[in-house]
């Protein structure tokens, strides 16, 4: 990695560190797992290198989260794909390097391939909790099977920050946020349009809106 960008990541995670101790989540430990769309209309996005960014951004907060210092990525679209997790030590050129290089930016929008990976890989989790950062620019065509598994994750230590960007109203995620019948509220959503402008605290402070409430829930449910 090149000393600017190392230089850069530790600036990013001393301002997501700002926003934790906020929010008092300064010591809490966490794995932070980024779910990114590769639907037809994120290409551009990735060709930009404003997904790379966003990797960088989302590894400055996990820097302060998990004392391994990486987070898992997931790629969802028509079907789902589990890549290795990004680092430090492998950021730079991550997703020319992971996503470019291996998948094409064309699929559709199903939300539940990636629910369907996480369930498998984190259903029973014994460890820290599981921060799930879902990225999407699209409504998805899966919204019952998507319901159903948030619902069902509903009972294990996961949550979900979903992130709608762009200029959908993203109807389904709204509804998604305020589901009823689950047995902890899991799930919290936020809307950017332009996730290349948005200040970096700001986006900390948003993505961990709902964070501390269901980790207090979580708790005294006995989930953690």
């Amino acid at each position: 990695m090149s000393i600017d960008l190392r230089k850069s990541v530790i600036d990013l995670s001393k301002k997501a560190k700002v926003e934790l101790k906020k929010k008092g989540l300064e010591s809490t430990k966490s794995q932070v797992v980024l779910v990114l769309d590769i639907s037809k209309s994120m290409n551009a996005l990735y060709k930009n290198g404003i997904i790379q960014h966003l990797v960088e951004r989302i590894l400055g907060l996990a820097l302060n989260f998990d004392d391994d210092g990486d987070i898992d990525i997931i790629l969802f679209g028509t079907r789902a794909y589990q890549l290795p997790s990004a680092s430090l030590e492998d950021l730079e050129g991550y997703v020319a390097r992971e996503i470019l290089a291996h998948y094409k930016i064309i699929e559709a929008t199903k939300y539940a391939t990636a629910l369907h990976i996480i369930k498998d890989k984190y259903q029973g989790n014994q460890a820290d909790p599981i921060f799930v950062i879902f990225v999407t620019d699209g409504n998805n065509s899966d919204k019952r099977e998507t319901t159903e598994l948030i619902t069902e994750l509903s009972k294990e230590s996961i949550f979900f920050q979903f992130v709608g960007i762009g200029k959908e109203e993203f109807p389904y995620l709204k509804k998604l946020d305020e589901l009823q019948n689950r047995f902890l509220d899991n799930a919290g959503f936020m809307h950017v349009n332009d996730i290349a402008s948005i200040d970096d605290s700001i986006l900390y402070e948003r993505l961990l809106n709902e964070y501390p409430e269901w980790l207090e829930e979580a708790s005294l449910k006995g989930i953690l």
